[in-house]
């Protein structure tokens, strides 16, 4: 049996352990599939740390017949972030309302920030499998009501929906990676999930363009569906982890009385109301009371504060490992960096179609060169990280993220000149991609020195919460970082018309436009051309912003720690 120091450990794991297994069956939760000794009920026997051990090195000899089905779900929800990027033009148009499909992508990442850390803590109650397997059944379900939605109001409740489990999916599979494989091997592992994150954000996009170019955006999330059910069969089967004893007594109802949800309730209300008043303020006609709802953001995070530091028994994300100073760097680093790269991957399609007249499938897959480059970047990073023993983190973000900023920028330079002739043009394709390739690279590393760095630092009993806290900055600077963005882009947008358009219709062409890009073709070419010249610079002035966020994530790798003090 486990002794009662073991039994204080909830979250001993091979990264911090010289005996690499120790204490795993230890962890809270037992409906991990199969029991050390193979039964089915999972009982201990005597000896039951020294089979925990035997177990996972098991696991660990079979990770890459297990991978695999863990990489499903890490490729659905990674496709299902850029797979509006090339088509959210054509859904918008379709529906009528272009000016909040920006919320197609801020929902979506809302909902994943909002309930990364709830499953930190519900993998640690009920155990890694079953949330796995929820999360799984939670994102498909979502997908195939984006495909049913009949109105962007529900379209935008689905990607909601669909965050909610794509943020189950990312945590939980990287937890199970922090359970299994030791600190060395882990950047080389993370540098695995880089890559198929990647695969699946590159191929989201070009994908979701070709499927609305052929049959329509609706198949784009339908087909989501049979992927999510053949992810939880494989993860079925495939996935055997040893039992883990439960945290505590008491039924699952008890247990989960335990979790922190109305410190999420109050996150997600913050989130939510903080993105209403960005999207209100972002009208040029945004009235006072717009500022009611940053006033509820404020009230409704001052109160998540609040309930984690003095409520909550178990909190949701421990103020300590939210705001600890050997993590606070890495956290903002990654947080920075990637809203700085969504961004462009956001507005970079926007700009093909706008103003270079390109389709949505060919909009989608001129984004390849960075996404292709960010497979590249987060191997390399895993790479040199195991060559220095599980070191070098801080190096390897001083290097990445400078990329990022120099892609930024080329891309914002870049942005301007799509008016001009076709060979003009041609060269700017190619300038493009190249800054994309460049900020793929720094984009892939700095995630994987971010990613990793956390993981190491954090004490055993962290791992899981950690974790989710990584993931939680992650989301949240690319959830308010891109409605910052998009508040920009469209404040920018109706001004420049503004501007330029003249007679009694101005006011209607601003409306048509900002709800539609199919209503670029009904306007003569003299004002078709002015429109174009106002995306473009719209777009410009949005990645300019990416360009400052990504120096912040510069200046933050600066105070990357590699070791607890």
């Amino acid at each position: 049996m486990a002794t009662d120091i073991e039994h204080e450990a909830q979250e001993t794991q091979p990264l911090f352990s010289g005996r690499a297994d120790v204490g795993y069956a230890d962890l809270s939760g037992h409906d991990d599939s199969c029991g050390l000794n193979g039964t089915a009920d999972g009982s201990q026997a005597s000896g039951g740390t020294v089979k925990a051990e035997g177990a996972l090195r098991r696991i660990r000899s079979r990770l890459k017949f297990i991978f695999p089905a863990l990489a499903i779900g890490i490729f659905l929800a990674a496709g299902d972030q850029t797979i509006i990027v090339s088509s959210y033009g054509r859904i918008g148009s379709d529906l009528g309302e272009l000016d909040k499909s920006a919320w197609l992508a801020t929902a979506y990442l809302c909902t994943t920030t909002a309930f990364q850390p709830l499953y930190g803590m519900l993998g640690d109650i009920l155990g890694r499998k079953p949330c796995l397997l929820f999360a799984y059944s939670v994102f498909g379900l979502g997908s195939l009501f984006c495909g049913l939605a009949h109105n962007m109001g529900q379209l935008i409740f689905a990607r909601a929906l669909t965050g909610i489990g794509a943020g189950g999916i990312i945590t939980v599979v990287s937890i199970l990676l922090s359970d299994i494989v030791t600190l060395e091997e882990r950047g080389i592992w993370q540098g695995y999930v880089n890559m198929v994150f990647a695969c699946g954000a590159g191929l989201g996009a070009p994908l979701g363009g070709i499927l609305t170019d052929a049959i329509g955006w609706r198949w784009a999330f339908i087909a989501q569906g049979p992927l999510c059910a053949i992810a939880i069969v494989f993860v079925s089967l495939l996935l055997k982890l040893p039992p883990r004893a439960p945290e505590g007594t008491g039924s699952i109802r008890a247990k989960l009385s335990r979790v922190d949800f109305l410190g999420a309730a109050t996150l997600i209300t913050s989130l939510v109301t903080l993105l209403v008043f960005l999207d209100h303020i972002s009208s040029a006609d945004a009235s006072w009371t717009s500022y009611i709802y940053a006033l509820a953001s404020g009230l409704a995070f001052s109160a998540f504060l609040y309930i984690e530091q003095q409520i909550a028994s178990r909190p949701l994300t421990p103020l300590r490992l939210l705001f600890g100073k050997d993590f606070l760097g890495a956290y903002l680093a990654l947080a920075f960096g990637n809203v700085g790269w969504y961004g462009v991957i956001f507005y970079v399609p926007l700009l093909y179609q706008a103003t270079g007249h390109f389709s949505p499938s060919a909009a989608g897959t001129l984004l390849l060169p960075g996404i292709s480059s960010a497979i590249i970047g987060g191997f390399v990073g895993g790479a040199m990280v195991k060559r220095r023993g599980g070191a070098g983190f801080r190096d390897l973000a001083l290097a990445s993220y400078p990329l990022v900023t120099a892609a930024c920028a080329g891309v914002a330079a870049c942005a301007g000149l799509f008016w001009a002739d076709q060979m003009s043009m041609l060269v700017t394709v190619l300038a493009m991609s190249l800054s994309l390739f460049v900020g793929g690279l720094g984009n892939g590393g700095g995630m994987t020195a971010t990613l990793v760095v956390v993981v190491a630092v954090a004490s055993p009993e962290d791992q899981a919460i950690a974790t989710a806290c990584i993931y939680l900055y992650r989301q949240l600077g690319a959830t308010v970082g891109l409605a910052v963005v998009a508040m920009v882009f469209r404040r920018v947008l109706a001004a420049t018309l503004m501007q330029h358009l003249t007679g009694t219709d101005t006011q209607e062409i601003v409306r048509g436009v900002l709800e539609s890009l199919d209503y670029l073709e009904k306007l003569p070419d003299e004002t078709r051309v002015l429109v174009e010249r106002a995306y473009s610079d719209a777009c410009q002035v949005a990645l300019l912003v990416c360009t400052g966020l990504a120096v912040c994530a510069i200046l933050s790798s600066y105070f990357i720690r590699e070791k607890r003090k």
